[in-house]
């Protein structure tokens, strides 16, 4: 059984057609969600993923979890400490986990996105510079993000002509506001956003959330308020049911692991060890999540988006009978 069962997981990662969710996100969310959290991998390739940029720490690499195929993810590793501002891996983190309240998987703004620890001799076969990010481990804590597919870079990824005459399109450009919006994302250099190919229905997406939140980030801030006139009904009404005690308690602790011996292993999400830091560390343990004042400033974040809609000045909109997944394979 044990044979059966791996053959048959090699056959889906292996077969888009089989698994495929849309043409960019080719492999359904949960599993993609539980690889890159959860099962061991090794690099077998990794390049800059911007030659040209100096000390770019961002990889586009290889990965096989588990010995199969491998997989093309964002790879990019911390400097030590884990909170330097342009790569705090927390704010990432903490954006995935902030769409998943109120989007469907068929619609997330965010490729899926983990934060990972990889043996520092490893790293370094890959990333000369890499040091090891916390004292006692012999290991770099990175960024995982899934390498979406058929998607292009462009200027701006509110194209005003397409957002009046696709409906599908504007309810993803919408969404993305939204997310955007809630983290007070400061950071729109081109290459932070995505837009799939296609004529038609295109999903976008925020590749970069690393500079948010209580970042003071001002490195070109459009999307940290609202740049659209209306929203989905349906969202907006999955966004009045989230509570201030369900943000706390979803974004105050996001990872957690446990030193044994000189390396961190993932551990189960425990109480905050400290509100009023976002990286934590104790004795053996070490948490990363939101502070309260940043929780907090998204609360308030949310509360304002949801006056506008009360007052009128955002209005609301049920969705044509239209497929809004994305195109599909």
């Amino acid at each position: 059984m044990r044979v059966l069962s791996i053959l048959c997981s090699l056959f889906v990662l292996a077969s888009p057609l089989v698994s495929a969710q849309d043409a960019n996100v080719v492999y359904p969310v949960p599993e993609l969600e539980r690889m890159l959290a959860d099962d061991p991998f090794t690099i077998v390739s990794a390049v800059a993923s911007r030659p040209g940029v100096r000390e770019e720490r961002t990889l586009k690499a290889e990965l096989s979890f588990d010995g199969r195929a491998p997989l093309r993810v964002k790879l990019r590793n911390t400097k030590p400490g884990a909170d330097d501002f342009n790569n705090e891996p927390r704010y990432d983190l903490a954006a995935y986990e902030l769409q998943r309240l109120f989007l469907d998987p068929s619609e997330y703004v965010v490729p899926p996105t983990a934060l990972r620890f990889v043996p520092l001799a490893e790293m370094r076969g890959f990333s000369r510079d890499a040091q090891r990010t916390f004292i006692g481990a012999e290991q770099v804590l990175t960024l995982i993000q899934y390498w979406l597919q058929d998607v292009k870079v462009v200027e701006d990824a509110l194209a005003p002509a397409l957002y009046a005459a696709d409906p599908v399109y504007a309810r993803h450009v919408e969404q993305l506001n939204l997310l955007t919006c809630l983290i007070d994302h400061g950071d729109s250099n081109v290459g932070n956003f995505l837009v799939s190919r296609g004529d038609h229905g295109q999903r976008v997406f925020s590749v970069d959330n690393g500079v948010a939140f209580a970042s003071g980030g001002d490195r070109g801030r459009p999307w940290n308020e609202l740049r659209v006139a209306k929203l989905p009904a349906d969202t907006v009404e999955r966004l009045r049911r989230i509570t201030r005690d369900e943000l706390r308690s979803r974004l105050g602790v996001i990872a957690q692991w446990r030193l044994e011996g000189n390396h961190f292993v993932p551990s189960p999400l425990g109480s905050n060890l400290r509100p009023s830091r976002g990286v934590r560390r104790e004795e053996d343990l070490l948490q990363m999540g939101l502070t309260t004042d940043e929780i907090e400033r998204v609360w308030t974040k949310l509360q304002h988006l949801l006056a506008l809609v009360d007052d009128g000045r955002i209005k609301t909109y049920k969705m044509p009978d239209v497929d809004i997944g994305g195109e599909t394979t």
